[in-house]
């Protein structure tokens, strides 16, 4: 009877055992898929609503609605009068914005310069001081904020016209350059002609001496007394 006992005891534990495992598997099935369930739904949102990054890339940049179209604009030349825009920045401060753009202007003038001379690497002959470009070469002027990587930059432009009167002071300042220089190397001709002529006339002086006085030796030696 005892034993009939154990088995029967035996028996429902394991019926027991066997549910609690059935149990846990059943729990662990519907945890995992209701742990699948919830990524799945988070990559879904994702997909259906893409946020923008909190940092934009360092080489995106982003201009302000109030920048000019003009800034734009290419190299115009109509009736021998020329327009052409200088941009400088963006840059990190406004001074060097400002800067940059002084030295692009005259950059941008010096190469100009040379295409109406025909010559490179001639434009030193005409300066234009930074007065006369504000006041008489330059038509528009701006100056604006612009957006890099999500940091504030500052950019500054100026639209240069060169008139046709400054182009002819442009060609006569050349002209006067080239006499120069013509005169300058004449000049050195001259000297060094004149150099080379004063020296072929000491040497030739210096031969002839040379000459006279072989010829006066033998003469004194036959006249005098034996």
């Amino acid at each position: 009877m005892y034993k009939y006992h154990l088995k029967r005891r035996l028996v429902l534990a394991a019926v027991v055992l066997l549910g609690c495992t059935s149990g846990l598997s059943v729990a662990g099935e519907k945890a995992a898929k209701a742990s699948d369930k919830s990524v799945n739904d988070h990559l879904a949102e994702v997909d259906q609503d893409p946020k923008e990054l909190s940092v934009p890339p360092l080489d995106h940049v982003v201009y302000p609605e109030s920048r000019p179209e003009w800034i734009s604009n290419p190299v115009q030349e109509r009736d021998n009068v020329a327009t052409f825009v200088v941009v400088s920045g963006p840059c990190e401060t406004r001074d060097e914005s400002v800067q940059e753009l002084k030295l692009m202007r005259s950059a941008a003038l010096s190469t100009f310069i040379d295409n109406v001379v025909g010559t490179f690497g001639s434009a030193g002959f005409y300066q234009v001081s930074d007065k006369r470009f504000d006041e008489e070469l330059t038509q528009r002027r701006y100056s604006g904020e612009v957006m890099v990587g999500g940091t504030t930059q500052y950019e500054d432009a100026v639209e240069i016209q060169i008139t046709e009167s400054e182009r002819d002071s442009i060609l006569e300042a050349w002209k006067n350059t080239e006499a120069t220089q013509r005169m300058a190397v004449l000049g050195v001709v001259t000297v060094g002609g004149f150099l080379a002529l004063v020296t072929s006339s000491t040497m030739f002086g210096v031969a002839i001496r040379r000459r006279e006085r072989k010829l006066r030796s033998p003469s004194e030696s036959a006249g005098q007394p034996v």
